[in-house]
Order: C-alpha cells, then sequence, then structure tokens
C-alpha cells in the first residue's frame, strides 16, 4: 500500500526514472553476478570488463535513456494538450495579458465572465493610458466664487436658533436592508430633529428587504414606514427604484407644508447637531440648500455638477463607458484614476461654501418652497439628484451649496 501511495503521488517523477533505473540494475547485477571465469577470455583484460562487454551495459543504457526521453516527451505533450484544454475553457491565459504582471489570478471560467472589474483589466494588453492635465480636485480648480451666502454674527445666528422650534422639519430616507444601521441612524437624526417644531417628523420609504429592517423601523415610534415589498419587478434599476422612493417621499413633505427637508442617507449619515446648524450661520435668504461635505475625502462624485462647465459637468460613469469603448480603448484603471478619484480629496473644515449645479454627499439640507414642482429622475442609469437639483436652480431660480462644516462621517 505504502509503494502505491507513493507511486500515485509522484506518478510523473517515477515514469521518468524507473526505467533507467532499472536497466542500470540489470547491467550492475549482471556484473556483479557473472564470475571471472564466466566471462570469455576476450572479454577480460588484467580483470578489467573489455571493450565489447562495455557496449553491452552501453546499450542497455542507451535503451533506458532513450524510454525514458520518450516518456518524458509523452508527459510533456500529454501536459501541454491538458493544459491547451483548461485554457480552452478558461478562453484567457494570463501570461498573454501582460508579460510582466499578472493582472489576476486564473480560478474558474466564471470569475472571468461574472466580474466586471476583472473583465475590464482583460483590456489593459492594449488599452491606452488616459491623462489629464490638471490633477488637482473639483474644489481647488474651480474659480473664487463671489457673491457666497453672507455669514451671520453670532447675535444674528442666536436669533436664527430661536426660531427653529416654529418651523416644521421633515427628514426622509429610502431603506433597504439597513437593518444594522437603524440604531445609530436614529441617534444622529432624533437630537436635530428636537430642534425643531414638535409637528416634525421622520419619513422612510422601504422596498426589496430581507432582513430585519421592516420589523426595526416599525419599532421606532417616531418614524412614519411607507413599505412597497419586492420593485425589482416593476423596477428593475437601482436609479429608478431611488427615483419612486425620493419623489414619494418629496410629495409627503408637500402634503405636510414642511418648511425645511432633510434628505439623508440611512447607512451614511453620522453626524452632530453643531454640524447640522452650521447650515444656518449663513444667510437663510441667500442659499436654497445645503449639501455635506465629510470628514473623509469628499465620495459623492456621482451627484456632483459644478458651477463651472470645465470642471464636473457630465455623469463620471457615462463618461468612462464612453471612453472605453473600441474606437477608444482607455484603460480602466486610469480612467476612475482621473475622473473619479482625482475628484475624491477631503474639503477642508474651514473652507467654507462651493456654490454647485448639483450635490449631495450623504444629506442635504432643502428649503422647501425651493423643491416645489421638481422631481427626481434617475432614468438611464443617471444620479437621481441631478434632474432634481437642475430644476431647482434653473426652475426655481434656487442655489445650491456644498457646506464644508456640514460634515458627514
Amino acid at each position: 500500500m505504502f509503494v502505491h501511495r507513493q507511486l500515485k503521488r509522484f506518478k510523473v517523477k517515477y515514469l521518468l526514472f524507473f526505467p533507467l533505473i532499472s536497466c542500470f540494475t540489470a547491467a550492475v547485477f549482471f556484473l556483479v553476478n557473472t564470475s571471472p571465469t564466466n566471462i570469455p577470455p576476450s572479454a577480460t583484460a588484467n580483470g578489467m570488463i573489455t571493450t565489447s562487454s562495455l557496449k553491452n551495459i552501453y546499450l542497455i543504457a542507451t535503451s533506458a535513456v532513450n524510454t525514458t526521453r520518450h516518456l518524458s516527451t509523452v508527459h510533456i505533450a500529454t501536459s501541454a494538450v491538458n493544459t491547451t484544454r483548461h485554457l480552452s475553457t478558461v478562453h484567457i491565459s494570463t501570461s498573454l495579458l501582460n508579460p510582466t504582471r499578472r493582472l489576476f489570478k486564473v480560478h474558474t471560467p466564471t470569475s472571468l465572465v461574472n466580474t466586471t472589474r476583472q473583465l475590464s483589466r482583460v483590456r489593459t494588453t492594449t488599452c491606452l493610458p488616459f491623462t489629464v492635465s490638471d490633477n488637482r480636485s473639483f474644489y481647488e480648480r474651480e474659480y473664487p466664487q463671489t457673491n457666497l451666502p453672507r455669514r451671520l454674527s453670532n447675535s444674528s445666528y442666536q436669533n436664527v436658533l430661536h426660531q427653529l422650534p416654529s418651523l416644521r422639519l421633515i427628514v426622509v430616507a429610502c431603506a433597504r436592508n439597513v437593518e444594522s444601521n437603524i440604531k445609530n441612524y436614529r441617534s444622529h437624526v432624533e437630537p436635530i430633529l428636537d430642534l425643531f417644531h414638535s409637528s416634525s417628523r421622520i419619513l422612510i420609504c422601504e422596498s426589496d428587504s430581507n432582513d430585519k429592517t421592516i420589523e426595526k423601523l416599525y419599532q421606532w415610534s417616531r418614524a412614519q414606514v411607507y413599505t412597497y415589498g419586492n420593485m425589482m419587478k416593476s423596477y428593475p434599476g437601482r436609479t429608478d427604484r431611488l427615483e419612486f422612493c425620493r419623489n414619494t417621499l418629496l410629495n409627503k413633505t408637500h402634503d405636510l407644508k414642511a418648511d425645511y427637508i432633510l434628505v439623508t442617507d440611512i447607512d451614511m449619515f453620522r453626524t452632530t447637531v453643531p454640524s447640522f446648524l452650521s447650515n444656518f450661520r449663513y444667510n437663510i435668504d441667500d442659499w436654497s440648500v445645503m449639501t455635506a461635505s465629510s470628514s473623509d475625502p469628499y465620495y459623492d462624485i456621482w451627484a456632483l455638477r459644478t458651477l463651472s462647465d470645465s470642471i464636473m459637468n457630465y455623469d463620471i460613469w457615462h463618461r468612462i463607458w464612453d471612453l472605453r469603448k473600441p474606437d477608444k480603448n482607455y484603460c480602466y484603471e486610469t480612467l476612475v484614476d482621473l475622473i473619479v478619484r482625482v475628484h475624491q480629496k477631503r474639503i477642508p473644515l474651514e473652507y467654507g461654501l462651493i456654490e454647485v449645479r448639483s450635490a449631495f454627499g450623504g444629506a442635504g439640507l432643502y428649503k422647501a418652497n425651493s423643491t416645489y414642482t421638481c422631481q427626481y429622475d434617475g432614468e438611464g442609469n443617471t444620479c437621481e439628484h441631478i434632474e432634481f437639483h437642475l430644476c431647482i436652480r434653473e426652475q426655481n431660480h434656487g442655489r445650491i451649496f456644498i457646506n464644508s462644516a456640514f460634515q458627514v462621517f
């Protein structure tokens, strides 16, 4: 059994060397067991084996070597066939992708078909590096902005704070599989809600959850929850579902005669009361929307449209998809680096306000009257915030800002 296991484990090694070892063993056995008296006189000289005897041993050894070479050739050919079959299954060889660097390990054909990032990297052997002339982020490229909202004095700011209890705030959020985030979200939203009129409330639109999101939301007495079950059949696109949810909540805030609307993402919203109140340090007649910044790098480039036409006035993912087409074929990683990541830098806390055409960043405080007649639109896999914000600016003449002091983390 032991020999059998060893042969099975080291099959290739034994196949290659066993004939050679066997033949040499036979030759040695022949020499040892053949006495001088049995060797013809012509075969010996001074007790040594003559040329004719060596010739016989040489022929035996040569046969063994040739047999070994043949087996090696067969093994190599078989290995090549098996390798070819494997590559035919996988459809690609990593050595062909990049001669100097393995882009990813070949595991199964499924990993190549289903992983978008890996498929993108497959093309990097022939793709073109994408370059830009300016590596600064959007807020660093923006021209110095004038006519920004006036910052209030401390006394004026205190007067505004005293007015908040007479104003109605409606907090809205879309929810899907956020069971683990609800407790944290409540701890940050409720102190803000307490700053405003007692009729202020939280509205949540839920769909497509398969965890305990609904159960947890119904345990929250201050939240008014609207559930829509499985919406993926009717709205297969994520942005289409977000559009439905946000418009549903927006219409309800109008029905409730809100003064302010705080739009949030449950899984992202963590802030402090002073951070939220920094929005009211600016004259409320000078702004319509204040969107959040972050204590980390500013991440929400998809919802961003800068005031300047030449900086960030396009859908980042649509642009990347366009530049990945065969007639352009720019490298995926350089596109993401120089179209998305280059702008994802932390905005200093003291930076102040940045006027934009659109932004979100995980939270936005809206004066309700600036949102009338406007709707979210996520058609074509575009960010649903864009059309909503463009309507606020162009139809309702509102002004939208990123507030570096309004930080979510």
